[in-house]
C-alpha cells in the first residue's frame, strides 16, 4: 500500500523561500528563540544594529590591546589546552609577521579540530547557528573582527548552509562541528547551496565574496563555542513547543469526546485548586477545542470519574508546558550572550567590592570596564538539565496517550464495542493487537528520559574533564517528539473511530475536535473493515506533524 501524500512536515526543512522574507535586525540582546526560528527560514536576512557595530569593533580592539600590553591572550597570541604557553603570535598581532602568524595559526586549528560524525544537521540548523554568533558578536562578548561578522552574514543572507556534522560533542563545546563553519568560510569545505551539496569555494566565487581569512580571536571564537548546540537546541524545542502547544490540547479533547469523558477536571474553578504553573492555560487550551461539544450535556450513562491518563492529562501537559516554558527562557537567555573562552567585556560593571583588586588590573584591557580573562562559558549544564527535564516531561504526556488509547478498546469504559469494531464490519476484529505495536514505540521514548550529563572522557591532556552532553540531550528531545507523534497516531486511529460511532449515535464533535477529525479524515478513513494498519498510522504522523503548521 501507498502512504497518501500530506502537507510539509511542521519540522520539514523546505528549500523554497517564503513569499514574505524578511529583514532582521541583530543587536546582541533582543533576539529570541521564535525569532531565530523564523530568521532560520529560506529568505529571510539579517542585519546588524549600530550599537551592534560599535560593540563588535570595541570587542575586537580589546584582545588586540591587552595582546599590545604585552599580555598573553588564549587563542591570540597562545596556543589552546595544554599548549597554551606555545607562543603563536607576537604582541603587535595586527603588524607582520604577527598578522599573518595568526592567520596561519587559526586557518591550522580549524583543519584539525574538524573530526565530527554524520549525519549532518539540517539546514536551519546551520543557519540558526551562524546567527546567534554574529548576535553574540553585536553583544560584544567574543573579540571577533568585523571581517567575520561580515563573512557570516554573507552566508546568512544567501542561504549558503555550511554542512555540520550532527554527532561528536561532549558539550563543553563545538569543536568538531562549529569549525565546518569556519572552514566553509576559508572555502575549503561543502556547503548546501540552491538544495545542493557543492563546495563553498564553487559558492563563494558564483557569489562573488572576497576572500575570507580568520585573523586574531576569529579563530578560538569560531570554533570553541556552543552555537550549533544552541540552535539544535532550539530546532529541538520549537519541536517540543508544536507537539506540546498546538498539538496536545486537541488531541486530549478528541480523547475525552471518544470516551464520552467528563469536562470536570479541567474547570477553571477545579483548576484553580490546584494553583500550579501553566495550569489553566493547558486546560483552557484543551475545553477550547470542545465548544459545542455533546459532553456539555447531561449525560446519564457518563462515569463520574474518568480513568486518570484523562482526568490528570491536563495537569501532566501544564507540567510539559512550563519546562517547556523554562527552557525557551534559557535559550533566549544563551543567544544574548556567549560560551566563548576566553571573553571579552567592553561594558563590565567597576563598582564591585573586589572591582579595585589588583589581580583584575591583568585582565583589563585599557579602560577600567573593558576586560579580557578566561571563563568556562562553555559549560552548558543548566540547558542540558533542563532539555533533560523536558524531555521527561513530554514523555509524560506520552504516557497518558498510550493508557488513554488502552481503555478506548475497553467496552465497559465507552459503552462502544470491543475493539471499536464497525457495526457494518461483521466478524472483524478492529483494534485488537495494534497496541502492541505502540508500547513498543512508548518503550522507545521511556529509554530516553535516561541522563546522560556528566559522561565523558578527559581532553587536552587532562585540563577538560567536565561534560553536559547538551548536543545529546537536544537530539533525545527530539527523537522523543517523534516518538510522541508516533504513539499520538496510534491514538488517534482509536479516538477518531469512537468520534464517528458517537457521530452515528447523533451526538456532536466540538468545533475545534470536529474540524480536527474531518482534516484527519483525509489522511486516514474509518475503519469499517478490517484491513492493514500501517499506512493507517505512518499517514497519521504526516498528518500530526503538518497540524497547524507555519
Amino acid at each position: 500500500m501507498n502512504f497518501k501524500h500530506l502537507l510539509p512536515l511542521a519540522f520539514g526543512f523546505v528549500l523554497t523561500a517564503p513569499a514574505f522574507a524578511a529583514m532582521h535586525v541583530l543587536d546582541g540582546k533582543t533576539l529570541t528563540v521564535d525569532e531565530l526560528w523564523e530568521i532560520s527560514k529560506p529568505g529571510e536576512t539579517v542585519s546588524v544594529s549600530e550599537d551592534g557595530w560599535k560593540r563588535i569593533k570595541a570587542s575586537y580592539k580589546a584582545p588586540i590591546d591587552a595582546a599590545t600590553d604585552g599580555r598573553d591572550i588564549y587563542g591570540l597570541t597562545v596556543n589552546y589546552g595544554a599548549l597554551k604557553e606555545k607562543k603563536v603570535a607576537g604582541a603587535t598581532v595586527e603588524d607582520e609577521p604577527n598578522r599573518s602568524a595568526s592567520i596561519k595559526f587559526n586557518e591550522r586549528q580549524m583543519r584539525i579540530q574538524a573530526a565530527g560524525m554524520e549525519p549532518f544537521f539540517d539546514d536551519r540548523v546551520s543557519k540558526m547557528a551562524m546567527v546567534i554568533r554574529v548576535n553574540q558578536m553585536a553583544a560584544g562578548f567574543t573579540g571577533m573582527s568585523e571581517a567575520a561578522a561580515k563573512a557570516y552574514m554573507e552566508y546568512i543572507n544567501n542561504d549558503v548552509n555550511p554542512l555540520i556534522p550532527s554527532r561528536g560533542s561532549e558539550g563543553a563545546n563545538d569543536l568538531s562541528m562549529a569549525t565546518h563553519i569556519g572552514l566553509a568560510l576559508m572555502g575549503e569545505w561543502d556547503v548546501n547551496y540552491k538544495g545542493k551539496r557543492v563546495p563553498a569555494a564553487q559558492v563563494r566565487k558564483e557569489l562573488k565574496l572576497a576572500d575570507y581569512h580568520p585573523f586574531g580571536m576569529d579563530g578560538i571564537s569560531i570554533l570553541s563555542n556552543s552555537n550549533v548546540a544552541e540552535a539544535q537546541s532550539v530546532a529541538s524545542v520549537k519541536k517540543a513547543e508544536h507537539y506540546l502547544v498546538k498539538l496536545s490540547p486537541v488531541m486530549i479533547a478528541t480523547s475525552l469526546e471518544a470516551l464520552n469523558g467528563n469536562v470536570s477536571p479541567y474547570l477553571w474553578h477545579t483548576v484553580e485548586t490546584k494553583g500550579w504553573p501553566q495550569g489553566h492555560e493547558a486546560a483552557e487550551a484543551v475545553l477550547a477545542n470542545l465548544k459545542g461539544s455533546y459532553l456539555w450535556q447531561k449525560d446519564s450513562k457518563r462515569y463520574l470519574q474518568d480513568p486518570l491518563s484523562f482526568r490528570s492529562a491536563g495537569y501532566i501537559l501544564a507540567a510539559a508546558q512550563e519546562e517547556l516554558r523554562q527552557a525557551k527562557d534559557l535559550l533566549n537567555s544563551a543567544i544574548n550572550h556567549t560560551t566563548d573562552n576566553p571573553i571579552v567585556n567592553t561594558e563590565a560593571k567597576n563598582d564591585l567590592w573586589y572591582s579595585k583588586a589588583e589581580v583584575l588590573d591583568e585582565m583589563r584591557a585599557g579602560k577600567p570596564n573593558v576586560f579580557v580573562n578566561s571563563c568556562a562559558n562553555f559549560d552548558n549544564t543548566q540547558l542540558a538539565l533542563q532539555l533533560e527535564s523536558l524531555t521527561k516531561a513530554l514523555v509524560q504526556v506520552m504516557h497518558t496517550s498510550a493508557w488513554r488509547t488502552t481503555q478506548l478498546v475497553d467496552n465497559h469504559r465507552t459503552g462502544l464495542p470491543t475493539y471499536l469494531v464497525a457495526n457494518q464490519n461483521k466478524g472483524g476484529d478492529g483494534f485488537a493487537n495494534i497496541a502492541q505495536s505502540m508500547s513498543g514505540l512508548y518503550a522507545e521514548a521511556m529509554g530516553l528520559t535516561n541522563s546522560v550529563l556528566g559522561y565523558g572522557v578527559p581532553t587536552s591532556i587532562g585540563i577538560e574533564e567536565t561534560f553536559s552532553n547538551v548536543n545529546l540531550t537536544a537530539d533525545r528531545l527530539s527523537k522523543a517528539v517523534d516518538v510522541g507523534y508516533d504513539i499520538y497516531s496510534y491514538e488517534m486511529l482509536h479516538n477518531a473511530q469512537a468520534m464517528d460511532m458517537r457521530k452515528e449515535e447523533g451526538k456532536k464533535m466540538g468545533e475545534g475536535t470536529g474540524a480536527f477529525l474531518q482534516s484527519y479524515r483525509k489522511a486516514v478513513p474509518f475503519v469499517d473493515k478490517d484491513r492493514v494498519f500501517t499506512p493507517d498510522v505512518n499517514n497519521g504522523v504526516q498528518f500530526l506533524k503538518s497540524f497547524g503548521a507555519n
